[in-house]
């Protein structure tokens, strides 16, 4: 249900007087039209309205899936935004050593590869975007080796794990967010 909440805030947000875009609610009023004329259309070409249906239905829960996997890799870890958080400079020094730390493996066996496309490899994606799915399980080792012969914290957590990280990590930024002002609903941007 990801992706239809998604749809339901961008109509929100566009239909909301607060320009959170800097001047850009045309442009993106104009990108989700399309969007919604677009995919319809295409899907419309089916040769019923079953077929239809579970193309739309199907579509949404497989970027459900995604959207899973992309939450599991990086929701969970530190993010670059303030100053020697945890010991770690603003930036996390390098392009290597800022992937890296920003990113989690999710370790699974290989019969479980279809289900996450490489995605579980998140690390080595964001570090060698260039590498080839069939090659990332066996590379996985190589960038570990690397990571701790330079005592960089490389993180490989099983599926399960990753999850609990999350709700972990969600429930430190709702107590979080208790302390900053009642304006804070606003100042970001988020509506519905």
């Amino acid at each position: 249900f990801a992706r239809w909440n998604l749809y339901i805030q961008s109509v929100l947000f566009l239909s909301h007087s607060n320009d959170g875009h800097k001047g850009r609610n045309m442009l993106d009023l104009m990108a989700l039209l399309g969007f919604f004329c677009w995919m319809p259309t295409l899907a419309l070409q089916l040769p019923s309205w079953e077929e239809f249906v579970a193309f739309i239905l199907l579509s949404h829960a497989v970027a459900g899936l995604l959207n899973v996997q992309i939450t599991l890799s990086h929701f969970s870890q530190p993010i670059f935004d303030s100053p020697d958080k945890e010991g770690v400079s603003k930036y996390g020094g390098d392009f290597f050593t800022r992937n890296v730390i920003s990113s989690l493996d999710v370790a699974c066996p290989t019969y479980l590869d279809w289900f996450h496309g490489g995605l579980q490899f998140q690390t080595l994606h964001h570090c060698y975007p260039r590498i080839g799915r069939q090659h990332l399980r066996k590379t996985e080792p190589l960038i570990a080796s690397l990571c701790k012969k330079h005592s960089l914290p490389y993180s490989s957590k099983p599926f399960w794990d990753c999850n609990v990280d999350i709700v972990k990590t969600l429930k430190s930024a709702a107590l979080d967010a208790r302390k900053w002002s009642p304006l804070i609903y606003e100042s970001m941007c988020a509506q519905g």
